[in-house]
């Protein structure tokens, strides 16, 4: 049983005449009723009793109708609810990103989102950029901004802006009027880490090792906006990206001289999946915001 079968079927039976429904139906006649009778034939029963020129349902044809227009009904309502999606009046759609660029910059962006696209439901997860990876691999995420290069293969790889990375000490630091200093001079000092799979720890850890030592770690775990905060209270230093301390004054902004310290990120997603109407608006509308300023 076909769905044309079906509306065939619910239109000659609503006019209760093969011929006003094959002009509603565009078809010809002759090919309605061969329609009607290989519907019949798969059912092993009439659906209609000719009277004259006029049909009229059998017990059966009674019994299909209200299934067929059932189904038709249910068809409709899909196709509906797939046409509001592909006009983006309706949909969900994920975005994944280090807490640093969830902070300070997906407020603004994806409040511009919402004002284009108000239908879309959205989804934020901030984590570190294993759990990203993670997050795309089990689709639970539609997008990713993460630190790049990228070695996945399946992943699709858009660069949006390079970032420098910067020491912030609290304000009453030794070199906190100096406004730059050289990784060495922080060899003795104490630090605050971010947790485990945070490529800003593997970052940090980088830096001090190229610098010829070990940082003593007095606090690790805690997530930027976190750190910030340790920072100011006097714990330690942290190497955190520029775009984490522009709008805050509790810490004092070194440049480190003796070291190229920066982050390019990117948006990713997953090359060999078919994305909703929603996803793809996502990833376009965040390609064109992101890139479109620099955070250098």
């Amino acid at each position: 049983m076909e769905l044309r079968h079906l509306r065939y079927f619910e239109a000659v039976a609503r006019h209760s005449h093969v011929t006003r429904a094959a002009a509603e139906l565009h078809i010809a006649q002759p090919a309605l009723s061969k329609q009607i009778s290989q519907l019949e034939h798969e059912l092993g029963v009439a659906l209609f009793d000719r009277v004259g020129r006029n049909v009229r349902l059998t017990e059966a044809g009674e019994a299909l109708l209200p299934h067929a227009r059932a189904v038709m009904a249910q068809v409709e309502s899909a196709r509906a609810e797939m046409a509001e999606r592909v006009g983006l009046s309706r949909g969900r759609a994920s975005v994944g990103t280090p807490p640093t660029v969830g902070t300070q910059l997906l407020p603004r962006v994806l409040a511009a989102f919402n004002r284009r696209y108000p239908g879309i439901e959205l989804r934020l997860h901030e984590a570190g950029v294993q759990t990203l990876f993670d997050l795309l691999e089990a689709g639970l995420t539609d997008v990713g901004i993460v630190t790049l290069p990228v070695e996945d293969e399946h992943l699709t790889v858009v660069p949006l802006f390079t970032e420098e990375m910067v020491i912030v000490v609290c304000r009453d630091h030794a070199l906190a009027a100096q406004g730059m200093a050289q990784m060495a001079d922080f060899q003795e000092a104490s630090w605050v880490l971010s947790p485990e799979n945070y490529e800003l720890r593997e970052a940090t850890l980088t830096a001090c090792q190229q610098a010829g030592f070990t940082p003593r770690v007095v606090l690790d775990g805690g997530e930027t906006d976190t750190l910030l905060r340790f920072v100011a209270a006097g714990i330690g230093i942290a190497l955190v990206p520029r775009l984490a301390v522009q709008e805050t004054s509790e810490v004092m902004m070194l440049r480190v001289t003796d070291q190229k310290l920066e982050r390019t990120l990117g948006l990713v997603w997953r090359g060999d999946r078919v994305a909703s109407p929603a996803a793809r608006a996502l990833r376009e509308f965040l390609v064109t915001q992101l890139k479109r300023s620099v955070y250098v």
